[in-house]
């Protein structure tokens, strides 16, 4: 289960670090840029609490996942959705 986090958090670092990068060197879509810090965001916050969960979780390791998981998924789409939209000035 370790090697799976950490193998998560350096997905994280590298998402958030070619998002980063790419806006400084090369103007790439919003799209794009929104997906890339959606994916590091989410998977370096996920994979926290899916170690906490599965350390002090009671249900199955299994259960665990799934619902960590699932909560992810919606967690990446609703900050995907607000980073893609363009800021309205009110």
């Amino acid at each position: 289960m370790l090697n799976t986090l950490l193998f998560a958090s350096v997905i994280g670092f590298v998402a958030a670090t070619a998002a980063l990068w790419a806006r400084e060197r090369v103007m790439i879509d919003r799209r794009i840029f929104a997906g890339l810090i959606s994916l590091a965001v989410t998977v370096i916050l996920f994979s926290f609490i899916s170690w906490l969960a599965a350390v002090f979780a009671i249900a199955p390791r299994h259960l665990t996942w799934a619902f960590v998981g699932a909560f992810a998924v919606l967690f990446a789409l609703r900050l995907y959705k607000e980073l893609r939209s363009p800021a309205t000035i009110e």
